[in-house]
């Protein structure tokens, strides 16, 4: 697709936002029955799961989607080749996922993944079309706010800074966008040392600002020390939540619009919040949305066809879930997400400066054998990698391997002074609020004092 066809998809999202909340609702409504409809006549999953529950093609038509079984990751991850109405083949998957690349296609599909921290990484396919609608929503997020991108600011420029291992939502889409369109950008991957950061910026003018706010808040350290000076129109952030502080001081820090990007591998774009309004808008017009009795959020996206969710139950926890109108927006709103905080570890160098271990970038230890795992941190030099082994996975060769992957990381941030552990246990105890496991769970708060 052209950028001037991009741009026109963009617009008309955009035109969504001044439509009467009625009107949002019962689109997202039709959408939502047609989307099963398709699944049902399509997907042999849905087919026999809907029967296996006593529905049938005929009661499509009437059942409301409270009739309709929901499902979740470890369902998904049992039937990914019958969920697919045209999946890719076997081995097209499997190369895929030993592709080092930053984006992993699978035949004709891109292949996303989501993390390991509630479990063993899902795959997920999205089809061309349905990245170009997610990136066509960019558009709708940069003609808004108060710092609004122009025809001028074309090239756009963006300065990306997050963790950039292979299928990750994240970065699947922000290189297919930033490659296709002529974008030029510059990537951080969290796990380069960080006092090479502020040099590989300077020479760097972007317009864009985008990554986790962890790792934002760090480029903002470093333009508050006077070691950058970059002035971005726009500040995307997304992979954690962002606080009504974290928006006061990017704003203040870049005087630019901050943008917080709601996201994860089973939908590419739930949602956004921003400095100039409270909360986050689920945008209706992407996914058909709702809650369970626990707060947890069910979404069916309405734009990927190559691989349809039917009322997928997330881990999020969200606050403040309601239908009605509240505030500018015609969209489903919420006040907060819970559940999502995953603190990076901050470690003390010999030298005394301070670099990270970003858990995403954690995220990415894949040891056969490992079901789960968690990572504690026990001091400014020192933490524990606890994992729950599959049964009948031999110990000692779990170790070996897991020990050797971490300290490829550490030496990779040139840390390999942290001093490690790994324990095997049962099981991981959830959070009492969220029901998620921790990827990091902290002893000790050991941080530098302005954050980075």
């Amino acid at each position: 697709m052209s950028l001037v066809n991009l741009v026109y998809r963009g617009i008309l999202l955009l035109s969504h936002n001044r439509w009467p909340r009625e009107r949002v609702i019962q689109q997202s409504e039709a959408r939502f029955r047609k989307m099963v409809t398709y699944a049902y006549s399509n997907s042999p999953f849905y087919r026999e799961y809907y029967q296996s529950h006593g529905i049938t093609e005929k009661d499509l038509s009437y059942v409301t989607p409270g009739d309709i079984p929901p499902i979740d990751k470890e369902r998904v991850r049992s039937n990914f080749y019958g969920i697919a109405p045209d999946p890719p083949k076997p081995n097209e998957v499997e190369q895929a996922l030993q592709e080092k690349g930053l984006l992993s296609r699978a035949g004709k599909y891109f292949l996303v993944h989501s993390s390991g921290s509630t479990g063993e990484p899902t795959n997920f396919i999205y089809s061309e079309s349905a990245i170009t609608t997610v990136e066509a929503n960019f558009i709708r997020l940069s003609l808004g706010g108060e710092n609004a991108i122009t025809l001028n600011d074309f090239p756009i420029r963006t300065l990306y800074v997050a963790s950039v291992g292979s299928g990750y939502a994240s970065t699947a889409l922000a290189l297919k966008g930033l490659g296709e369109y002529r974008s030029k950008s510059l990537i951080l991957n969290i796990q380069e040392p960080m006092q090479n950061w502020a040099e590989r910026i300077r020479s760097f003018k972007p317009n864009y600002l985008a990554g986790y706010p962890s790792c934002v808040r760090i480029i903002a350290h470093l333009q508050e020390k006077g070691s950058i000076s970059i002035h971005p129109k726009k500040v995307i952030t997304g992979g954690e939540p962002l606080t009504s502080e974290d928006k006061v001081y990017l704003r203040s820090v870049f005087g630019a619009d901050v943008i917080d990007y709601y996201a994860c591998s089973e939908s590419l774009l739930l949602g956004v919040g921003t400095q100039w309004y409270e909360g986050i808008y689920l945008f209706d017009d992407m996914n058909y949305v709702e809650v369970d009795k626990h707060g947890r959020l069910i979404i069916t996206p309405l734009y990927n066809h190559a691989f349809p969710l039917i009322r997928y139950r997330l881990n999020d926890v969200v606050l403040g879930f309601t239908r009605d109108k509240t505030g500018p927006l015609p969209y489903t709103h919420i006040d907060r997400i819970v559940g999502r905080s995953e603190e990076m570890m901050w470690f003390k160098k010999p030298d005394g400066r301070w670099d990270f271990l970003h858990p995403l970038f954690l995220d990415d230890l894949n040891v056969p054998g490992i079901k789960q795992y968690q990572f504690v941190q026990t001091g400014d030099a020192s933490f524990i990698l606890r994992a729950v082994p599959r049964p009948g996975a031999p110990s000692e060769v779990l170790k070996k391997e897991a020990q050797a992957q971490v300290y490829s990381y550490l030496t990779k941030k040139k840390l390999e002074q942290i001093r490690f552990g790994i324990e095997l246990v049962d099981r991981l105890e959830p959070d009492r609020i969220t029901g998620k496991v921790k990827l990091v769970e902290k002893l000790d708060t050991a941080r530098p004092a302005n954050g980075g």
